[in-house]
């Protein structure tokens, strides 16, 4: 499936307080990574704060590799992207739409 305008990539690797993206924004895809061989990891993503409401949860198998593009126009976080849970994952890749950058306007 073609992106339908520019994509950005947030990676971070814990659990924070602060907002992983601040604005309103479509989450597009996530690759998740677990490099523990025996346990699995899960990801949840809230909007708000960390313990806001949880629009999306994901498990990562075990010593495994997960690359989801969601279809037409992603899920929106209205009020920004904060990860509650962050558990045996490595890291985690953000592919939202293109937040900041040279020539554009917030």
């Amino acid at each position: 499936m073609a992106s339908k305008g520019d994509i950005q990539a947030t990676r971070f690797e814990a659990t924070t307080t602060n907002a992983i993206v601040e604005p309103a924004i479509r989450l597009r895809g996530v690759i998740i990574s677990n490099n523990d061989a025996t346990n699995a990891g899960k990801v949840t993503l809230t909007t708000t704060s960390q313990s806001g409401p949880a629009l999306f949860t994901a498990d990562c198998p075990a010593g495994d590799v997960i690359n989801f593009s969601f279809p037409e126009d992603g899920i929106l976080f209205p009020k920004g992207i904060f990860v509650s849970t962050f558990t045996t994952v490595s890291a985690v890749t953000l592919l939202t739409d293109k937040y900041s950058g040279p020539n554009l306007t917030s």
